[in-house]
């Protein structure tokens, strides 16, 4: 990987660090039900920006992950008191794996989907990626850590509704801002040379 790639990486990954932690104490102090994940936009705006091979992705997803820890008062909190081997620590660590399968079905839906619509092809890979972290943060609670909805029979509808709104409007914002760069900052044209 380029230096010059890895700044870019680095600092989209920053602004998603910043909103994210921004964003969760904003929706906290005012009770707001919408989320957004931040962090998810800033990879999936890295794989449609750039062009990536899976072990650069899958790398991205792993920092996506332990950013996502970082951010979150309640995970940080959870490893910092040294409950990570506890259920609610594994529900924290989950990220480090949720984040690379988020990052990845990003990668697929966008590869797939570029050459044959152009549109919203942004909106639909940021879409995949937001349920696909969200699936599989799930599916190891389910696996791992079953008493949660055991203890909370409404946890499993409840949270896949939440990862749905969190998919709309992450998505949302990574379509729109990928307008804006396109607006702003046209690619060449094909063929010519800098």
């Amino acid at each position: 990987m380029y230096p010059g790639k890895v700044r870019i990486i680095a600092a989209i990954l920053l602004a998603g660090t910043v909103l994210n932690y921004l964003w969760v104490r904003v929706a906290d102090a005012f009770t707001l039900p919408a989320g957004i994940a931040f962090l998810i936009a800033a990879y999936c705006l890295i794989v449609i920006l750039l062009p990536l091979r899976l072990p650069e992705v899958i790398g991205i997803g792993i920092v996506a992950g332990v950013l996502t820890i970082l951010t979150d008062p309640r995970h940080l909190a959870t490893i910092l008191n040294g409950q990570a081997a506890t259920a609610a620590g594994l529900m924290a660590l989950f990220n480090i794996v949720s984040e690379p399968v988020g990052i990845m079905a990003c990668l697929w839906a966008y590869t797939f989907l570029k050459g044959k619509a152009r549109a919203g092809v942004p909106f639909v890979a940021a879409f995949l990626a937001t349920c696909a972290s969200g699936l599989a943060y799930l599916l190891m609670i389910l696996i791992f850590n079953p008493a949660v909805i055991a203890v909370q029979p409404d946890y499993t509808g409840n949270f896949l509704s939440r990862v749905a709104e969190t998919a709309l409007l992450t998505a949302l914002i990574v379509q729109i801002l990928v307008m804006a760069r396109n607006i702003y900052l046209p690619q060449a044209p094909k063929g010519a040379t800098s």
